[in-house]
């Protein structure tokens, strides 16, 4: 009597590898397949907008909340940016060889309750030794206080020449009348009047 051949173990027959292998490919597919339904393998770009969910009052119209600042009360913003008119004397002259002249003035926004005023000044030195044309040379009088430039003029003019120049100055928006102060500055000096407001 032939002894009986010895029965191996599953895993190593072809067809208990061929039924291994299809479970683990079927378990695989299924837990991708949960996996994506869930979203998490999604890579396509989120909607940048969000609906809103809350519930909205009836009967009433919802109003948008307003910027702090000059945003929120335009009428109360800075004017826009205008020339004004110059007054007939418009020019300044410091003892025999320099003298000053305002060529333009603009009114422009600079910030909520404050504009600047952007003077466009001619100065001609028709002495025999170089001058300096800078912003010390001009002040603008606002409310009894005298104000410097805020920004920085600061050039040398040569013997018998001219040159133009920018003076700025900040001032409160509500202020309506200045006086500009050429050359000779200071307390008490002599100043030109210019109009802030519209004509």
């Amino acid at each position: 009597m032939s002894p009986e051949p010895e029965s191996k173990p599953w895993w190593q027959t072809l067809s208990g590898l061929l039924t291994a292998g299809a479970a683990i490919i079927t378990a695989v597919t299924g837990l991708l397949v949960a996996v994506h339904q869930t979203g998490c393998l999604d890579r396509s770009p989120k909607s940048a907008t969000v609906s809103d969910s809350r519930p909205q009052p009836t009967g009433e119209k919802t109003q948008p909340v307003e910027a702090q600042g000059a945003a929120s009360h335009p009428a109360a913003s800075a004017p826009s940016s205008r020339l004004l008119t110059l007054p007939e004397m418009s020019q300044v002259r410091m003892g025999d060889s320099i003298i000053y002249k305002l060529l333009s003035a603009r009114v422009e926004p600079y910030a909520p309750e404050k504009v600047a005023l952007r003077l466009k000044v001619r100065m001609t030195n028709n002495g025999n030794y170089p001058a300096n044309f800078w912003s010390s040379s001009f002040r603008l009088l606002v409310d009894g206080a005298l104000l410097a430039p805020t920004n920085l003029l600061d050039e040398i003019l040569a013997s018998n020449s001219s040159k133009d120049g920018d003076v700025e100055f900040v001032v409160p928006a509500s202020v309506t009348t200045v006086g500009l102060q050429m050359g000779d500055v200071g307390e008490g000096k002599g100043t030109i009047e210019l109009n802030l407001q519209r004509p």
